[in-house]
């Protein structure tokens, strides 16, 4: 049995402004229908939909497997995800976790939530920066390699944290780098063709 992937959309009172809320219904859109977009890749796999403000509740798919309507209203709590990060966990033994949000979230919760997540050793978190005001900072401290990926790298940042491990992440050289690193050509004498 695969581990199933829970993907936590944020619907805190800050996902109203500048259509965050409908970005994050396409998001979860997208992932809903990963298994017809690649059934070999994705036949087995278990994707869940909850939202997370004051509590973490889960997403109820419509009739057509369509995605609900979101509303945000509140504020993000850490404490309510980390206890159910912590429920399913001892469920389940592993959890696979992609979290969308725009990290407005009290900085006062992050040392918690860090600490709490040090106790879990199979545990991975990716985040998806949603919206263009989006706390990246804040997000990378809460995901477990250190990443944030942006929304248009929805399918990279599920594939990360269904198949990835956590190892971090490193930056690609730059070209400027290859370049010097490069064997340096060296120079033929140009024949004189007009000689």
């Amino acid at each position: 049995m695969k581990v199933p992937l829970y993907i936590i959309v944020d619907v805190s009172g800050s996902m109203n402004e500048m259509g965050k809320i409908h970005l994050q219904r396409n998001l979860c859109r997208y992932a809903a229908q990963l298994r017809l977009i690649d059934q070999e890749k994705y036949s087995g796999s278990d994707i869940r939909f909850y939202q997370w403000a004051q509590n973490v509740s889960e997403v109820a798919l419509q009739s057509d497997g369509d995605i609900p309507a979101l509303n945000a209203e509140g504020s993000s709590n850490l404490c309510d995800l980390s206890d159910f990060l912590s429920q399913h966990l001892n469920d389940a033994g592993s959890a696979r976790t992609l979290i969308l949000s725009d990290g407005n979230f009290p900085n006062s919760n992050i040392v918690s939530f860090q600490n709490q997540l040090n106790t879990f050793s199979d545990l991975i978190i990716r985040t998806v920066a949603v919206g263009a005001d989006a706390d990246l900072l804040k997000l990378k401290k809460i995901s477990t390699n250190n990443t944030v990926y942006l929304s248009e790298n929805i399918a990279s940042s599920i594939d990360s944290t269904i198949f990835g491990s956590d190892e971090p992440l490193t930056a690609p050289v730059s070209t400027a780098g290859i370049l010097e690193s490069a064997p340096a050509e060296t120079e033929e004498q140009e024949e004189d063709w007009d000689a």
